[in-house]
């Protein structure tokens, strides 16, 4: 049996709740941190040597990407965990409803976003 179903390619047309904007968020953000944790763990054991070591990742760490990739880490790493947190308490039977569930997502997305421009005033000042 041949099914005749529409098959919509264009991702652009495609609305997706504040949930499922979440959701994605939350598994893209899993994926960079563990690419991420590469870098940190490098720079961990570099830094932890020699002291030669430690000055080399000091100095580093001064430069405008290490700071942006420092700043990534720290905001994908608030991300992921705001967002596991609302899966947890979603796991335990709570914002499981349409209205609770689009306003816990949005509210972890905007929470991230504070926290991705604190995390930012912190590590260029």
């Amino acid at each position: 049996m041949k099914k005749q179903r529409p098959v919509n390619l264009d991702l652009t047309t495609i609305s997706m709740p504040a949930t499922a904007k979440a959701s994605i968020l939350h598994r893209i953000t899993g994926v960079a941190l563990f690419f991420a944790l590469t870098f940190v763990i490098w720079a961990w054991s570099e830094s932890l040597s020699s002291p030669e070591g430690f000055e080399f990742v000091k100095g580093l760490f001064s430069g405008f990407i290490a700071k942006f990739i420092a700043w990534g880490t720290v905001s994908v790493l608030a991300y992921h965990l705001i967002g596991g947190i609302r899966h947890m308490i979603q796991d335990m039977g709570h914002w499981e409803e349409l209205e609770s569930g689009n306003s816990s997502a949005k509210i972890a997305i905007a929470l991230s976003v504070v926290v991705a421009i604190l995390a930012g005033v912190w590590i260029w000042s």
